[in-house]
């Protein structure tokens, strides 16, 4: 969420009063008391929260101080110059402002100091958290304390007693100061510790100090512990003001200084927390965790973000960027979605291969060949996505989609790399083997250097398909082992080939001995004789692969060819 608007248009405003209207007011007023050189005034402004509270609180405090105060130390400015001046600006006279709104007003009114805070209401009782800053930086602020009363007189009296308190370390802290700017950095370090001391619970005075501590870094004193120190010290100010920015921003530049990253991400996000409307911060927040390898904690930061900034692509983007480097695919997949869906031109094909590759990391194959489907519908003639398309409907099953996908791809481009070995595979897994040998030859033909990965695919087919009748103790099962195994062995010959083309030969013509004891056909014999053939064939180099094995199947056919010798001379006349 960005600043609301209506503060530019108040300092602006405030510029111009400042020019037509606000010295007069106030020159008046000082006319009417009696002020001391050194008087310090102190802007109280209507409190946020409960409206009618929150003006009758900042009454009741101004009242106080002007009651308990002498106006040669301090005194309140006058209600008159704050409502005419809010006024002036276009301004209710009892708005309450923003922190900074109120820094812009002192500076008008001449305030030097300035309590504000907020109020809340619950039934008769008052609830008063005040704070007191000074006009030159709202963040370098002094928590007063938090009261609750029916009474807000009383809340009043309890408000300015800490703030008599709390100013006793501003001489000191002016003394700090001085010394930052004159670079004298031990005078500075003295002074604030001697405000600390006059004010137990400084914060401004500590956060001076750290300060100090922190310009060590550019003196011969760097190699020092001055980053332990500043981290000790804006650690006590966040004790007692646990959202100071200053602290919290002095913490971070020490942690990331003596590197370390935990708890300099940690004083980071308190950082954020403590200013939730600045966008820029959690953006720096959000890179810092991803870069840091936490992208898990990135995750809520930057969903409320993108919640903040409802419609704005760039913050969805970082959402879905910030996901998918979390692996958070569940997520990431919808909310990339939601990102094309705000800026459409953003749906290109990068976009669409990191979807798929989301969903495949998720195991989601049905989804991601659904994914590469719209991809493909978007871009037609991108043959990629239907290749993907079709790895992903084969690992989800969908084996004649699968098919469909890839030769549509082929038929766009019939040089798609590696569209016919999976169409190999593809045709071996439906038991489709002449397809199977088909594609691996166009395969291996696409390019020769195909030709190894072409017979190693086969091999592998040919291999499963003879475990099956195997298991299946199926001589016809293993007479479809034997074209496969021998196509894989014309395109790069091996031992193991051979050795599976022989012992599914042999075990074919064995499966059927019991049948052509009782059988009187040629063809049958001669059907066995080649497959003893075979056996006799590719064994001997087969035998590479399994010597012992070997040896038992070549013993068994040379026992079985004499009878098929002498059968074939029998019943082939």
């Amino acid at each position: 969420m960005k600043a609301p608007h209506r503060s530019t248009l108040f300092v602006g405003g405030f510029a111009v009063a400042l020019a037509a209207s606000a010295v007069p007011i106030v020159a008046s007023a000082q006319r009417n008391v009696t002020r001391g050189p050194d008087t310090k005034m102190l802007l109280v402004s209507a409190f946020r929260g409960d409206a009618e509270g929150g003006v009758r609180a900042a009454d009741e405090i101004r009242n106080r101080v002007q009651g308990e105060f002498s106006p040669k130390v301090v005194m309140p400015v006058n209600k008159k110059d704050i409502d005419n001046n809010l006024v002036n600006s276009g301004y209710r006279p009892d708005s309450a402002l923003s922190p900074n709104d109120v820094k812009e007003l002192a500076k008008i009114v001449r305030g030097d100091e300035i309590i504000d805070g907020t109020v809340q209401k619950n039934g008769t009782n008052y609830t008063v958290t005040a704070r007191l800053f000074l006009p030159r930086d709202a963040t370098a602020t002094q928590p007063l304390g938090t009261f609750s009363s029916a009474n807000l007189g009383d809340v009043a009296r309890q408000v300015v007693d800490e703030y008599d308190k709390a100013r006793k370390q501003f001489p000191k802290v002016q003394e700090c100061e001085n010394g930052l700017r004159a670079n004298t950095i031990p005078v500075a370090i003295a002074a604030a510790r001697a405000a600390i001391k006059e004010y137990p619970k400084a914060t401004i005075a500590r956060l001076c100090l750290a300060t100090a501590y922190q310009a060590m870094k550019t003196t011969a004193d760097s190699t020092g512990p001055w980053k332990d120190s500043v981290i000790a010290i804006a650690g006590q100010v966040l004790a007692i003001d646990k959202t100071n920015k200053i602290a919290l921003t002095q913490q971070y530049d020490a942690y990331m200084a003596k590197a370390d990253t935990t708890n300099g991400l940690t004083s980071l996000i308190g950082l954020m927390n403590a200013d939730p409307t600045n966008s820029t911060l959690r953006e720096q927040v959000i890179a810092s965790l991803v870069n840091s390898g936490k992208p898990q904690i990135a995750i809520p930061i930057t969903k409320q973000l993108m919640a903040d900034n409802p419609g704005d692509p760039e913050y969805a983007k970082t959402y879905w960027s910030v996901l998918r480097v979390a692996k958070n695919y569940k997520e990431s997949v919808p909310a990339g979605i939601a990102y094309v869906t705000m800026d459409t031109s953003k749906a290109d094909t990068t976009y669409f291969f990191k979807q798929i590759q989301d969903l495949v990391a998720d195991s989601s194959f049905a989804k991601a060949a659904e994914m590469a489907a719209t991809a493909s519908a978007k871009f037609p003639m991108n043959t990629d996505f239907l290749v993907s398309k079709a790895q992903y409907e084969r690992r989800a099953g969908q084996l004649p989609a699968a098919k469909a996908s890839l030769e549509r791809a082929l038929s766009i481009n019939p040089k798609v790399k590696g569209a016919n070995y999976i169409l190999s595979q593809i045709s071996s897994e439906m038991g489709n083997v002449d397809d199977a040998i088909k594609y691996a030859k166009a395969d291996a033909a696409a390019d020769p250097g195909n030709k190894t990965r072409a017979a190693q695919l086969l091999l592998a087919a040919g291999n499963a398909v003879y475990r099956a009748a195997e298991a299946a103790k199926s001589a016809e099962q293993y007479k479809k082992a034997i074209p496969i195994l021998q196509a894989s062995d014309e395109m790069s010959a091996s031992p193991q080939a051979a050795f599976l083309i022989a012992v599914s030969a042999y075990q074919a013509m064995a499966g059927n001995l019991e049948a052509l004891k009782v059988s009187k056909s040629c063809d049958d014999f001669k059907a066995a004789n080649e497959l003893l053939t075979l056996v006799s064939i590719n064994m001997p180099r087969g035998a590479q692969a399994s010597p012992e094995s070997a040896k038992q199947i070549m013993g068994g056919a040379m026992q079985f060819q004499p009878f098929i010798d002498g059968s074939m001379k029998r019943f082939c006349k």
